[in-house]
């Protein structure tokens, strides 16, 4: 796998690729969105959503009103038709369950330039239309050291006879300052804000789920 770290910018290509994503999702979905509005216009933001399939970031890059760029396992990339389309679709490879300095770096600059960032906090994809799991810290982490907002965000979906049902839900953003960093504690704090963040993608679960 090869991907240049250095080079950080938004791909000519994604606004031509939304557009047949969104109708793709409509063709191959019963498909919705709600709470695009909650989406700031501008300013660095990290978008937080439960991972359940592979289409998982099409999806969002169809019903997102601002360019994402997303975290994706390194494994995406070693395919080299994945990985043409999702460098893309601004996505970049992480190497999970290591403490990988260049996805972390090129992160940062994304949030440092103001643009959004797209993280699946649980670290793998939860089938079985089971509420979303915990999160691992790494989203507490990037939100202590950038001060960016999180958009909590929520992927539903339920298999049908024709069309199974896919639901795009983004919910109200949690302002920097209340995910309780205070510097006290930084690993604990960190785990909280985690936690948080996934409590919301929960209940943003919960409500769709009971419709």
């Amino acid at each position: 796998m090869y991907f240049d770290y250095s080079e950080i910018k938004e791909h000519r290509l994604y606004p031509f690729i939304a557009p047949p994503l969104w109708l793709l999702s409509r063709i191959v979905y019963e498909s919705r969105c709600y709470g695009r509005e909650n989406v700031p216009q501008e300013g660095k933001l990290i978008i937080a959503c439960n991972h359940i399939a592979f289409s998982d970031p099409a999806l969002i890059v169809a019903n997102c009103p601002r360019k994402v760029h997303f975290m994706a396992k390194s494994e995406l990339f070693e395919n080299p038709v994945y990985a043409r389309l999702f460098k893309n679709m601004n996505a970049f490879p992480v190497k999970r369950a290591t403490s990988d300095r260049n996805s972390i770096r090129y992160a940062k600059e994304i949030l440092d330039r103001g643009w959004v960032l797209g993280i699946f906090p649980e670290g793998r994809r939860v089938r079985g239309g089971v509420p979303p799991t915990q999160g691992r810290t790494g989203i507490g982490y990037l939100a202590r050291i950038t001060g960016a907002d999180v958009l909590p965000c929520c992927i539903y979906k339920k298999e049908r006879m024709f069309r199974p049902k896919a639901v795009v839900r983004f919910g109200t953003v949690i302002k920097n300052s209340d995910l309780g960093f205070k510097g006290i504690d930084k690993s604990k704090e960190m785990k909280e804000a985690s936690s948080v963040i996934m409590n919301r993608i929960k209940e943003l679960w919960e409500e769709e789920s009971c419709r």
